[in-house]
């Protein structure tokens, strides 16, 4: 490690003295011409080398690596393999996200993107977009950034990371009341039936509705199977089913004809991915004077609707696919729990008194 000269030869056979110098750098060999000998002496090569050391632990990184890609460059490696390898279910929300960075961003190289771009980015999407979906775009370009660094294509830190994620104000989970559930299928669409009664009775995603094949449907045993390829959680689950739900289902098997697909859009074709419910959803909400529901918080309401029949946390915790049971415990009523705990406290002496008594009678 250290400056040294090498000889350039021209076409003539005479040669010329240049300074280099080279050093090493997370494993690797960083080796760069600072200019001729003469015209640049040892001392200045040595500040160059010196001046570089300092850019290195700064994070900046281009002037020294000229390979570091655009951002549009490396997002296209990115979209293959959260597509390709990580298999990501989602992996065209991505690509859609993507889209609205690249606007801002294309020409940058990773190297050059500092927090303040990423502040600036949030500035100019905010006009247009709510918080949660630019953030939504932002955490795609960390984890591109983070791909970019595992892959060595990119050594300077996070960008994102260091700016940080807007707050978000979330909105309060919606429940469906069993009226609502009424009017909402009355006004829905033959179609747009089967997929709200599934969502109401097994808890499941709307992509894994979408998504669902005959094959994962087993009459003989009444079980759903989520393959781990579909599921958010990247874990297969059975969900029983129960006999609301396998009469819709066996309505679906004659309808089909002979599809491998449990659920078919209005033309009588699979649904993809990409696709979207919110249209004929919406319509039927307003047709069935219902506000503020998603189709998410059917999934909610199923949750709550088993927990509050007396259903085991823990079993519908499985049956949601849930990686963690803290996510579902918001769905019991902790307060009632909580309330009646001290309620044991305030009763605490004649309850013991009484429990004495009881044992006493047992005993004689």
């Amino acid at each position: 490690m250290g400056v040294f000269k090498r000889y350039h030869e021209s076409k003539d056979g005479s040669k010329t003295p240049y300074w280099y110098f080279r050093l090493w750098y997370n494993g690797r060999e960083i080796k760069r011409s600072v200019g001729e000998a003469g015209i640049v002496t040892k001392t200045q090569a040595k500040r160059v080398m010196e001046e570089t050391k300092r850019r290195l632990r700064l994070g900046e990184y281009d002037i020294i690596d000229a390979r570091i890609p655009t951002i549009s460059e490396f997002a296209e490696e990115y979209k293959r393999y959260v597509r390709d390898v990580k298999k990501k279910r989602s992996w065209w929300r991505d690509d859609y996200s993507l889209r609205h960075i690249l606007g801002f961003f294309r020409d940058k190289k990773l190297s050059e993107l500092a927090p303040k771009d990423i502040d600036d980015y949030k500035l100019s999407r905010l006009s247009k977009a709510k918080p949660a979906t630019v953030n939504r775009e932002l955490e795609v370009l960390r984890h591109l950034y983070n791909l970019a660094k595992r892959w060595r294509r990119f050594f300077g830190s996070n960008p994102v990371s260091e700016s940080g994620l807007l707050e978000v104000h979330n909105q309060k989970e919606r429940i469906l009341t069993p009226d609502e559930e009424q009017r909402l299928l009355s006004c829905s669409p033959s179609y747009l039936k089967p997929i709200i009664t599934t969502a109401l009775n097994t808890g499941m995603r709307k992509s894994e509705i979408l998504t669902l094949t005959w094959d994962a449907v087993d009459f003989e045993n009444n079980l759903i199977t989520v393959g781990f390829l579909v599921s958010k959680s990247k874990r297969t689950r059975k969900i029983p089913i129960n006999a609301t739900l396998k009469t819709v289902l066996l309505e679906q098997k004659l309808k089909g004809g002979g599809s491998e697909y449990v659920i078919l859009s209005s033309n009588g074709n699979p649904y993809k991915r990409h696709d979207s419910l919110k249209q004929a959803f919406g319509k039927a909400l307003r047709d069935a004077d219902i506000e503020g529901l998603r189709f998410h918080d059917l999934r909610h309401t199923a949750a709550t609707r088993m927990v509050e029949s007396g259903a085991n946390i823990v079993a519908v915790s499985t049956i949601l696919g849930h990686a963690d049971l803290k996510t579902t415990m918001r769905y019991a009523h902790l307060d009632d729990s909580l309330r009646e705990a001290v309620e044991k406290l305030g009763n605490f002496g004649s309850n013991r008194t009484e429990n004495r008594t009881s044992e006493k009678t047992e005993e004689v």
